[in-house]
């Protein structure tokens, strides 16, 4: 086991390209290298035999835990069947139609359609061409900013990387890109006036994002998109009566909300 596990360290540090990890560091053996073997509900293992409870949940997905042996029998099943096809021009599948309605009956009161991705960022990258097209199909082509917020997570592509209010995401990458703003991050406990109450807050976040919209003009700013509650920028959830305040400034300036449920969805919280 010993050996074995040293040489994919070794495979490791010379094949594979890790996401936001110090390249040179990592090739040297001057970072740590962990291969993960296999895992059973919250725990996972490396092949050292190292047990550790996985409260991260992968990446945040993996919301039913590891090793469930009725959810591996499925995908077998399905993939003997049918591993896959493609959507284009109105083909589907059992599964995709049915898992389309399914989604539909537990989503909230005015959802009717899923489009399926492939990750968070994958995800995001689509709201932004629905939005652009959106606002083209009405003939509103100057209609295009989207507006963030500062410690926002949204992706790390270059598009849903500029979405992204992280510095860490920014950083080395010239993002973010046009036509992407950032307004005030609904951080109660590090607002720089200490005499708001959480409403004030609210009511102040809500003040910047309007102005920041009369600034840029209404009728260039087609969308607001945040989390429900920040998860990157560091679990936090907004303060009271947030949401109101800042769904009233967006309907009045007829701009589009995207909530983001990626890492919060589906009971993750």
């Amino acid at each position: 086991m010993l050996d074995q596990s040293n040489e994919l360290a070794a495979w490791d540090r010379d094949h594979f390209f890790h996401p936001s990890t110090h390249m040179g560091t990592h090739a040297r053996g001057e970072s740590p290298t962990r291969v993960i073997a296999g895992g059973e509900g919250v725990t996972i293992w490396d092949n050292n035999g190292r047990k550790s409870i996985d409260a991260f949940a992968g990446l945040y997905c993996v919301n039913v835990g590891y090793g469930r042996q009725k959810i591996s029998d499925a995908i077998a099943a399905q993939a003997k069947n049918l591993a896959y096809y493609h959507a284009y021009v109105g083909h589907g599948t059992e599964a995709s139609i049915t898992l389309s309605k399914m989604i539909i009956d537990r989503a909230p009161q005015g959802m009717s359609r899923v489009y399926f991705g492939l990750s968070g960022s994958d995800a995001n990258e689509t709201n932004i061409k629905l939005i652009w097209y959106y606002n083209n199909v009405l003939g509103r082509p100057e209609k295009k900013k989207i507006i963030s917020r500062w410690r926002g997570y949204h992706g790390s592509g270059v598009m849903t990387g500029s979405l992204t209010g992280l510095d860490l995401f920014h950083n080395a990458f010239d993002l973010p890109r046009a036509p992407i703003l950032h307004t005030e991050a609904p951080y109660y406990f590090r607002r720089a006036d200490r005499s708001m109450s959480e409403e004030q807050f609210s009511q102040h976040c809500a003040d910047k994002l309007e102005e920041m919209i009369l600034a840029e003009g209404p009728d260039t700013v087609a969308a607001f998109i945040g989390e429900p509650i920040l998860g990157t920028g560091g679990i936090v959830p907004p303060p009271a009566l947030y949401w109101e305040k800042i769904q009233a400034v967006l309907n009045k300036y007829d701009v589009l909300l995207v909530a983001d449920e990626v890492v919060t969805g589906f009971g993750r919280l």
